[in-house]
């Protein structure tokens, strides 16, 4: 019954969705593209005679952690077929320019019986490999009506977003038991997971966020560049914002003011979270009165130059690897932060806000080595680099220790990949 009147729900307030859409492409023209994939149509189709093995990314950063898995399964399963799906453009973008000539993608129909259903006639997968968090009643109940094996890797849950599922649980505790088997990433996420439903299959994997490869060889070019940057033969204090969110960009500035008030041949790079916020934050940096060279035009980084603003998409990884530290957004408001991974993986410093629900656990091993810092305000954020910029050692400390954390927790691959050879062993190699 409550999967019943969700249902119900779900079609008096489609069209909502699809406004929504339509809204956002105003500043994403890519959201009033491919609607037809939103309800269960394409233009694709598998390949017969192959087994299909379904992934779902919903975005950039599940996009990002799936990776190293699909390579892994394309390499032990070279005779099946791989279909990604996703729900947002950039999501989409990243993943076909990352492997997009292996696989097929689309993006993921609304949870709608019908959508789901003519998505599945067509497709007719082995297995569907969700990533992280996203739990569909319809999507699973479907698959599961069908005997599509259902898993849930890299899977986390944190306080907040088991907070919001409990009202529903009638609805969300079916759907999590329809589930094969979740994999969680740690065991705080677990016990939320069992507290939605104790009638599960699940087991701990670690983050597959860990198990992303460390691109040694930037070395050589890193260094040609920031000394290509460098003023009277000095490389240039560079801190990196990424991943910020609506005002956390006008806090970093008030920052870097303040540094270039013990460091006038500082740079910042600035690199938003959501492309369709590109222009607001150009509109801010306009107004900053300092002066900016925008990455997606590849202006010059000349000595005059305060701030590289980072409005493309797929490159944080390298401009994380020109950087001396790192502030990670989404930490100054209460959205619960953004991937800390990606800058430790590299040994960089890191610098937070309070909000990091979302990375919790990675956070508090980060912050137990010293490699992490908490920040409520701009002027802690800028006396925390000026600390990293004077003092070597210090600043060389962080980032082994940083580093450390990484390497320490990586393997979830591997379990994830032992963990679902009963739900693959069927299936084309």
């Amino acid at each position: 019954m409550p999967r019943f009147t969700y249902t119900v729900l779900f079609y008096i307030l489609s069209p909502i969705y699809f406004f929504r859409l339509f809204i956002r492409g105003f500043s994403n023209s890519s959201y009033l593209l491919r609607w037809n994939e939103r309800v269960g149509l394409s233009h694709l189709s598998p390949t017969q005679g192959k087994d299909l093995i379904w992934i779902h990314a919903v975005s950039v950063g599940e996009v990002n952690a799936s990776i190293p898995l699909l390579r892994k399964l394309m390499e032990s399963h070279p005779l099946a077929e791989f279909l990604v799906t996703t729900s947002t453009p950039t999501g989409s973008d990243v993943l076909l320019e990352r492997i997009g000539s292996r696989i097929k993608h689309q993006y993921l129909p609304i949870d709608l019986p019908f959508c789901i259903g003519r998505f599945l006639n067509n497709w007719n997968p082995k297995i569907l490999i969700i990533l992280e968090t996203e739990i569909w009643p319809n999507l699973i109940s479907c698959c599961k009506e069908r005997g599509i094996s259902t898993v849930l890797v890299n899977a986390r849950l944190s306080k907040k977003s088991r907070d919001k599922y409990l009202p529903f649980v009638s609805l969300i505790s079916p759907a999590i038991s329809n589930i094969d088997l979740i994999l969680a990433q740690f065991e705080s996420d677990k016990q939320r997971f069992i507290s939605l439903s104790d009638d599960i299959n699940i087991a701990l994997c670690g983050n597959l966020k860990f198990d992303q490869n460390i691109a040694e060889e930037m070395n050589s070019i890193v260094e040609s560049i920031r000394s290509e940057w460098s003023i009277e033969g000095k490389q240039r204090p560079t801190l990196i914002a990424a991943s910020t969110h609506d005002t956390e960009e006008t806090a970093i500035i008030a920052a870097f003011k303040i540094i270039l008030s013990s460091f006038p041949t500082a740079l910042l790079i600035l690199v938003p979270r959501h492309l369709e916020r590109f222009k607001k934050v150009h509109s801010i940096l306009r107004g900053s009165g300092l002066t900016f060279a925008q990455r997606s035009k590849k202006e010059d980084i000349t000595p005059k130059i305060n701030i590289l603003f980072g409005d493309t998409m797929g490159e944080l990884n390298f401009l994380y690897s020109i950087s001396d530290a790192a502030f990670v957004g989404g930490s100054l408001i209460d959205h619960g932060g953004q991937n800390l991974l990606e800058p430790a993986s590299l040994g960089l410093p890191l610098i937070s806000g309070p909000s990091l629900r979302n990375f919790q656990e990675i956070a508090d091993q980060l912050q137990s080595v010293n490699a992490l810092n908490i920040v409520n305000q701009s002027s802690e954020i800028a006396s925390i680099f000026i600390k990293y910029i004077e003092n070597e050692k210090e600043r060389a400390s962080a980032s082994r220790s940083a580093k450390e954390i990484f390497l320490k927790n990586r393997g979830a691959l591997q379990t994830i990949e032992e963990k679902l050879q009963p739900f693959l062993k069927n299936i084309s190699r």
